[in-house]
């Protein structure tokens, strides 16, 4: 044991106060948000501490946190995570069968590298010493960051640290200026979030892809640097909050469906949801049953049948079957999938005499042939969709405000619908987004248990098991579950809205489990069909759209959008000499396509490319990552180039040869 003299204690107090202020201008130049929050900063449960070997510690709650040797123990941390690294690792998921020429190419990616590669088990940190991601969960005194960029060239580093007064002792022992300094000589970035939970954490993460480029989550590594509740609980939510920073980014040929879409819906002069304060609901305060298509919509639809005049009814997508067999009228349904192929589900309802009864509402992008088979149609402007990024060049987004929440399913653009025109009052009836069984996955009335039906399926795998609303736990698939959480985000931005949940499925935060039979006596609405119909005329507009010649104002973007794909292929035209060197151009590319993103007459450009630039981008990456040979993976990286490049072409010339004509899709 050896205890420091009081000269001693005096050197290293000063050598420690030193390297914090160091850091403190290091943070006032890079990170000033940091800076200012540690101007005046004292820490409360975790200080800094001499042990009894004279080494610096931290004690927390009268314990020392590290038992001895802090920095000799973190770099031995470090360098077993260094031999037996923590990582996700990104995987297309393929489609066995598909129209979109979007897919078909990423799998000639895939299968180019698998005549090469079909498997891949070594230590990706050892054989190249690089790390483009590393997400740290518990900085400690940070010996273990100082000992991890000494081993790897690290480019992008997002540190959590939920104690504050961790991260405060931290800044007096190791020197955080040359790390970052280090990242950002790297075309990278360090990144710190201080407090906060699991989700805010993954929220953080995801807003540092953004600006950077999604093609970084290809291998992601997480480090936790220590064991609490807290970090734990983040350790685990990344891991399975992981697929929701790698998918669900749109493509190029998914915008032209829109573009088609919503060029034509304006040529059928098909109103738009204004802003709230523009109109008045006088039917705000009753209430609204949202009806979806989940199995326990079985056992609910005679009790939506008993009080259909008591409240306004919203029908989701599939679900207009099955009420329509059960006698029931919809005040409105509603649709948002913008292929083509929806007219065969819809026109498979039947019941053609009772849809010219209803009213549609539905996204921008829903196929004009669709809407035209109901009574009339109105529209919700989907956010960061391509066909409302060309309309908002021109009209004012704060009178046409894009819909929140709206998707991804048709559940979403129903409650959406229903907040945006004012409605305080939601009940959720099959809106299960999960199965307690999975051969009744949906309700049983419904077009999929229809034998040789479009829609017939018998059985609906899960990806997960989630929490129930009134059970323990219901199979779920990634795509409800971001139902979910979408819905989620809707009622949390709308405070004012009362939710219950009375479906037999997932859980939703925000709502209130109630049951069916626990619902009090609603009465009957007055003149609710007159009432509507008001509401309708004074909600939606087309007045701004209507002396537009929107086919001349497209015709101007499709230069912009030509010599942006030039420069994204001449990007590509050097002789590439390492997967890192790919990364680079990728950063620039993607910083290309995001500039355009900050201009409304240019976020269309944005728009088309950003998301099949994030597949493309990912998918080489993840793959070129497999490679041991060099030589091997520089050949694959320059073919999986051409074949991109190759696609870029093609979706321009498709774009100009569809805008005009019926979509394909």
């Amino acid at each position: 044991m050896s205890q420091l003299s009081d000269f001693e204690l005096d050197i290293q107090t000063k050598l420690l106060r030193a390297t914090f202020l160091k850091n403190m201008a290091v943070f006032q130049q890079h990170m000033p948000e940091v800076f200012n929050f540690y101007q005046n900063y004292a820490p409360s449960r975790v200080k800094l501490t001499f042990d009894h070997n004279g080494d610096i510690n931290m004690i927390s709650a009268g314990a020392l946190v590290y038992p001895e040797k802090a920095k000799e123990n973190s770099y031995k941390q470090a360098e077993a995570f260094y031999n037996d690294p923590k990582l996700f690792s990104y995987q297309l998921r393929r489609d066995e069968k598909t129209d979109f020429e979007h897919a078909n190419v990423l799998e000639r990616i895939y299968q180019r590298r698998e005549q090469d590669v079909k498997t891949s088990s070594f230590n990706l940190l050892k054989h190249e010493k690089q790390i483009d991601l590393l997400t740290m969960i518990g900085v400690g005194l940070g010996f273990h960051i100082e000992r991890l960029f000494q081993l790897v060239n690290i480019r992008f580093f997002y540190l959590f640290e939920p104690d504050p007064d961790c991260f405060y002792c931290a800044m007096h022992c190791i020197d955080f200026g040359p790390l970052v300094d280090h990242c950002y000589r790297q075309n990278g970035a360090f990144t710190i979030r201080l407090g906060g939970n699991a989700n805010q954490y993954v929220n953080g993460l995801n807003e540092m892809l953004t600006q950077h480029g999604f093609f970084n989550v290809a291998r992601f590594y997480n480090y936790r640097h220590y064991h609490s509740e807290m970090t734990d609980d983040t350790f685990k939510t990344i891991y399975e909050l992981a697929y929701r920073l790698s998918s669900g980014w749109g493509f190029f040929e998914d915008e032209i469906i829109s573009i088609i879409h919503t060029i034509e819906n304006a040529k059928q002069r098909f109103p738009y949801i204004l802003d709230k304060s523009l109109f008045v609901n006088q039917l705000k305060d009753k209430p609204v049953f949202i009806i979806g298509n989940g199995p326990s919509l079985d056992d609910t639809i005679d009790f939506v049948k008993n009080n259909a005049d008591n409240a306004i009814i919203f029908s989701c997508g599939t679900a207009l079957k099955p009420i329509l067999d059960a006698g029931i009228m919809p005040d409105f349904h509603i649709e948002m999938e913008r292929t083509a192929a929806l007219y065969d589900w819809v026109d498979s309802v039947g019941h053609k005499d009772k849809l010219k009864e209803i009213n549609i509402i539905a996204l921008n992008t829903v196929y004009t042939k669709i809407l035209k088979l109901f009574k009339k149609a109105y529209l919700l402007a989907k956010p960061k969709d391509g066909g409302m990024d060309f309309l908002y060049a021109y009209i004012d987004a704060g009178k046409y405000p894009p819909v929140k929440a709206c998707n991804p399913t048709v559940t979403n653009a129903a409650t959406a619908a229903a907040v945006y025109l004012g409605f305080k009052t939601m009940y959720l009836f099959g809106v299960d987004y999960g199965y307690i069984d999975e051969e009744h996955h949906h309700s049983k009335s419904s077009i999929y248990y229809q034998k040789g039906s479009i829609g017939a399926k018998d059985k609906m795998q899960g990806d997960m098991r989630v929490e129930g609303n009134f059970v323990d736990e219901v199979f779920t698939t990634q795509h409800f579950d971001n139902s979910r959480a979408s819905l989620e985000i809707l009622l949390e931005s709308n405070p004012q809205v009362t939710c219950y949940n009375c479906s037999n499925g997932a859980k939703i935060q925000l709502t209130k489990p109630l049951k069916y039979q626990d619902i009090s006596p609603l009465d009957k609405i007055e003149a609710k069909d007159k009432t509507l119909s008001m509401l309708l005329a004074h909600a939606f507009s087309f007045a701004d759209l209507k002396h537009l010649n929107l086919d001349s104002l497209f015709k101007s973007k499709l230069e912009v959008l030509k010599k942006t794909i030039n420069v994204l292929v001449d990007m590509t035209q050097v002789e590439l000499n390492s997967r890192q060197q790919l990364a680079q151009i990728f950063t620039e590319q993607y910083k290309l396509i995001r500039n355009f993103k900050r201009n409304k007459d240019t976020l269309i450009i944005y728009r088309f490319l950003s998301g099949t630039l994030n597949y493309f981008q990912s998918n080489i990456m993840s793959n070129a990552y497999m490679y041991q040979d060099k030589t091997q993976q520089i050949a694959f990286m320059h073919d999986a180039l051409t074949i991109f490049n190759q696609h870029l072409l093609w979706l321009y010339n498709e774009l100009v040869e569809s805008y005009q004509n019926p979509s394909k899709h």
